[in-house]
């Protein structure tokens, strides 16, 4: 029986929280590397939601609910962090992997093999298991999340700002019979992963488009803000005879974004102009060669720290919409655009 303490009132904070995941071999089952990984720096947890599907039974002459009964059990996981240059990249395998595939490793990681059509991880994609403990007195309170998939990942940053990242996450199963223990510590985050990670910044970040004069790319000068969220639409799977899903499916992967930078000319309002006046040539911006190499890239966005790079690259670009700011006096003109992608390749070197 659960028992609400009585003791005094205790105010906990987040110096007394711990995160950490696992990769899953097969869903909702940890490979045999265990829970060894951080998010990356900065990790937060934003939101944390376990929901068992209540209905209430009711009966004829009373207005009262006469029992509760639970379906499927459902939780949510919102994690924020900020990309190092040595761990964080990790969680792009939810993305473009399927739990089968060996995890990558060596000092240069791709996602996924190259950049165009992607069937292989079209199939469950991989998953996690998530651990969040609470330091509570000589006490602690563990939470393991078994079957994290992720419905998002979002990469942003700004004048100013880290490279800052986010993670919208479902998982099909808490199951633990007692999360509180009378003794115990909290896994240390150094703990955790002890490797030397520094973040990504703003001030080593270039984004490139193509002129459509040739295959070259060119730097996008006086970007002021850049976001991109790949979601890959998956959705947990139940079948009769558990509370718990039992797998995990994903449907089409998504790929949008936007970038603030200051008007230069009238080349990206023609490309959302020429959307409705031309035939359909016009529904993607000009390609070229990225720097990896991979050809068929509309935008590439790259972030260094030394000899280390985050270098996102994306395929069939089209623009959404444009808008313009500034135009009154004693302003700076900025344009702002908001674009899809139908591909992505992300080379990391760590």
């Amino acid at each position: 029986m659960v028992e609400v303490s009585s003791t005094s009132s205790k105010v906990f904070t987040g110096g007394s929280v711990s995160v950490a995941y696992g990769f899953e071999s097969a869903f909702k089952t940890l490979d045999s590397s265990g829970i060894n990984k951080s998010f990356g720096l900065n990790t937060k947890v934003t939101s944390l939601t376990l929901n068992t599907s209540q209905v209430s039974l009711n009966k004829l002459g009373q207005v009262e609910p006469t029992k509760f009964v639970f379906g499927q059990q459902s939780g949510s996981l919102g994690i924020s962090f900020v990309y190092d240059d040595i761990q964080a990249h990790k969680v792009f395998r939810c993305l473009y992997e399927l739990p089968s595939a060996s995890v990558q490793s060596g000092s240069t990681f791709n996602y996924p093999a190259s950049l165009g059509e992607n069937t292989t991880a079209a199939g469950t994609p991989a998953s996690l298991n998530a651990r969040v403990q609470i330091q509570r007195g000589a006490g602690i309170i563990t939470r393991n999340l078994k079957g994290c998939i992720v419905n998002s990942i979002g990469i942003s940053t700004s004048i100013g700002e880290v490279v800052n990242g986010t993670m919208d996450m479902m998982f099909a199963e808490e199951s633990t019979a007692d999360i509180e223990a009378a003794s115990g510590t909290i896994s240390a985050q150094t703990s955790i992963d002890s490797a030397a990670m520094k973040p990504y910044t703003f001030a080593h970040g270039k984004v490139k488009m193509t002129t459509g004069s040739g295959s070259g790319m060119v730097e996008v000068f006086d970007i002021q803000d850049i976001d991109i969220t790949f979601t890959p639409n998956t959705e947990l799977l139940y079948g009769l005879g558990s509370h718990y899903a039992q797998n995990a499916f994903r449907k089409v992967f998504d790929i949008g974004g936007r970038f603030k930078t200051t008007f230069k000319d009238g080349a990206l309002l023609q490309y959302v102009i020429d959307q409705s006046i031309k035939t359909l040539e016009t529904e993607t911006v000009p390609e070229g060669t990225g720097a990896t190499g991979q050809s068929g890239v509309g935008l590439e966005l790259t972030f260094t720290n030394g000899s280390k790079k985050l270098e996102i690259q994306l395929g069939g670009v089209s623009l959404v919409d444009h808008s313009s700011s500034g135009l009154e006096p004693n302003e700076v003109l900025f344009e702002e655009v908001n674009f899809k992608a139908k591909s992505s390749f992300i080379k990391v070197t760590v």
